[in-house]
């Protein structure tokens, strides 16, 4: 059977550790590219595949796979280096980025002109769910080539659901941000409580983990929240861009979310602070 060639963009903390396992695919001919070489050169170190070169490399592939830090480094990668002419009819784009409605919109309608389909599949998990190969990913885009998606992203997905049409699966992704950001804030406030009342962390822990009040940031980020560990995956600045992205598009609905501005202030006041590449958990600073 010949394989798939497939592209993986990105090699970030995320993308890092979900291209390893395309490597093990017996069934796909990976390619990797990378915007920093000395990430890249310690990526192909560790796993196998062709290092790809935008100016040298005349492969067409089934699949191109990205996942960049916003609206401007997919743009540049996909359209301004001309990603296309490295694409064949019916080529699939999955996007793993958290980018802009208006983006995503932009990418559909310019790959669909030339029978390129485009994907907004961003994902959740983490760090930690990219280095299990754990992560959970919302599509969004013509249901023709989902099984053909979820094949390849099966890899380092588990759990994966299709949404809808274009933009369905970014706009999922917003609101996952929303409840993410709700959440800390309000075990942030917990925790201020519990030590004003001598309330005992561990033992409030253990009463109501297992209760309606538990959820995957109150099991996971509770207690290295009450120790100030704050080195986990997804840091403080990629949440207040996805905050922006999120309220930009409220706006333009007419939808107030309160608690998401809140939470967009004391994100951007955390970005300019050192800790600005600490977890998101790190809100506990400023509550």
């Amino acid at each position: 059977m010949q394989k798939s060639k497939v592209l993986f963009i990105g090699l970030g903390r995320m993308g890092f550790n979900m291209s390893k396992y395309l490597s093990f695919d017996k069934k796909i001919e990976l390619f990797v590219y990378n915007r920093s070489n000395k990430i890249l050169k310690k990526w192909l170190k560790n796993y196998e595949a062709n290092e790809f070169n935008f100016t040298q490399n005349a492969t067409k592939f089934d699949f191109v796979i990205t996942c960049l830090k916003d609206d401007e480094a997919v743009n540049e990668i996909l359209i301004k280096k001309k990603i296309i002419k490295n694409l064949k009819k019916s080529s699939l784009i999955i996007d793993h980025s958290t980018i802009s409605i208006p983006q995503v919109k932009k990418l559909n309608t310019y790959f669909l002109k030339k029978d390129i389909f485009f994907y907004d599949s961003p994902v959740t998990g983490g760090e930690e769910g990219a280095k299990k190969g754990k992560l959970s990913s919302m599509i969004g885009g013509n249901k023709r080539f989902y099984r053909k998606i979820t094949r390849v992203i099966s890899n380092y997905c588990n759990n994966y659901t299709y949404m809808g049409n274009s933009t369905f699966g970014q706009l999922c992704k917003y609101s996952n941000q929303i409840l993410i950001c709700g959440i800390l804030i309000s075990i942030s406030e917990a925790i201020k409580f519990n030590k004003i009342n001598n309330i005992n962390q561990i033992k409030f822990y253990n009463a109501v983990s297992n209760g309606a009040a538990g959820s995957w940031q109150f099991t996971n980020r509770f207690e290295t929240m009450v120790k100030n560990k704050f080195n986990f995956g997804f840091s403080t600045e990629l949440m207040a861009k996805d905050l922006k992205y999120v309220l930009s598009h409220a706006k333009k609905k007419d939808i107030d979310l309160s608690l998401s501005k809140k939470a967009l202030k004391l994100y951007k006041k955390l970005s300019i602070t050192r800790y600005k590449s600490q977890d998101t958990s790190s809100i506990l600073k400023l509550i």
